[in-house]
């Protein structure tokens, strides 16, 4: 039995057209091709092209830590010294910033409060003549007003005093927090810099480095205070030789994501500042005090030394830029923490 001619035609309109069935394959064709590029542009920012190096390839013996504020103002025994400073040349400790302060509020130091400096210096490369200590000049930055160029000029001044007669070989600034577009900042290092000369090392703190792009996205989610512009980075390092990042106290829970955390920041430095003069240490925690912004379990000198490397086994960094690892603070590392450090970043294997 035939169908009805209105059935017939029915079914033919149903049929697409030639035309329809291309603009359909065309589109699934464009949608595969989107998703494509979509999925390696995934790739190449989660996970990216790689090297497979271990640590101690990207050890330079260029490491650093903080030291605590006794060694200038306590006496210490000559073997005392010398057990801190062996400890950190097997380590591959350049750098140590040595606690001199804080700055007053009229941007001085009192000169008792590191009466032993030279001791410790004198004794110290008896037996390290290659590390190099940096005076740690610190404080909050709302107890110092570097507006004022009296208080900019004492700063200045103590740094001087400190490298011309005690031979320190340069300045840490540890100023917190540092506010994007600080020009007083920048101030301070440019006459800082003149004063103690292209000889001596000018060393600077620094929170965590947020990519702009970053920062745009995760400011609709959180309140991002101490952020940085990438722009005001480059100044910095621009007028410095050396920038130390905190790169703790994120109130990470998980040791997975500051690992994560760690590559990105040392992927999105050395990018950021290859073209600039200054060298960049990551810091790392090695004290273990549970607080609201900070989780030892999560943040820690293992699962940050592993970060570090894998952010360094990406073709995204710029290597040459990386300097080592700064450990927050050398008053809290343990035998276990340093045997970490030598066995994930300073011995070859």
């Amino acid at each position: 039995m035939s169908l009805p001619k209105y059935s017939s035609r029915l079914l033919r309109a149903r049929k697409p057209s030639v035309s329809t069935s291309r603009l359909l394959v065309r589109v699934i064709h464009y949608a595969v091709i989107i998703f494509v590029i979509l999925l390696l542009v995934a790739w190449y920012f989660l996970v990216g092209p790689r090297r497979h190096e271990v640590g101690s390839y990207y050890n330079r013996n260029e490491n650093a830590v903080w030291a605590p504020h006794a060694w200038v103002d306590q006496t210490h025994t000559p073997e005392e010294v010398r057990s801190f400073v062996e400890t950190l040349g097997s380590h591959g400790v350049k750098y140590v910033f040595l606690h001199v302060g804080p700055i007053e509020p009229d941007g001085t130091i009192p000169p008792e409060r590191y009466a032993l400096l030279s001791e410790f210096l004198r004794t110290s490369r008896q037996y390290g003549d290659r590390i190099q200590f940096l005076a740690w000049m610190g404080q909050l930055r709302s107890k110092i007003h570097l507006e004022d160029i009296n208080v900019r000029r004492n700063i200045v001044k103590t740094a001087g005093i400190l490298i011309q007669d005690f031979g320190m070989d340069g300045i840490h600034y540890d100023i917190e927090p540092i506010v994007d577009d600080d020009s007083d900042f920048l101030f301070l290092l440019e006459d800082t810099k003149k004063a103690i000369g292209n000889d001596k090392t000018l060393s600077v703190a620094l929170p965590e480095l947020i990519p702009d792009y970053v920062f745009w996205i995760a400011s609709r989610f959180m309140d991002l205070k101490s952020y940085l512009s990438s722009e005001f980075y480059r100044e910095v390092a621009a007028r410095s030789d050396q920038i130390a990042v905190m790169t703790y106290e994120n109130s990470i829970k998980a040791a997975s994501v500051y690992q994560y955390f760690l590559k990105n920041q040392v992927i999105w430095v050395t990018q950021l500042l290859s073209h600039e003069k200054a060298k960049v240490l990551i810091g790392l925690p090695t004290y273990d005090k549970q607080t609201e912004t900070f989780y030892p379990a999560a943040e820690n000198i293992q699962s940050g030394l592993l970060g570090v490397i894998d952010g360094l086994n990406s073709w995204r960094s710029d290597v040459n830029v990386f300097q080592g690892v700064a450990l927050y603070g050398s008053w809290y590392t343990d035998d276990n923490e340093w045997k970490t450090l030598e066995t994930l970043f300073i011995k070859k294997p």
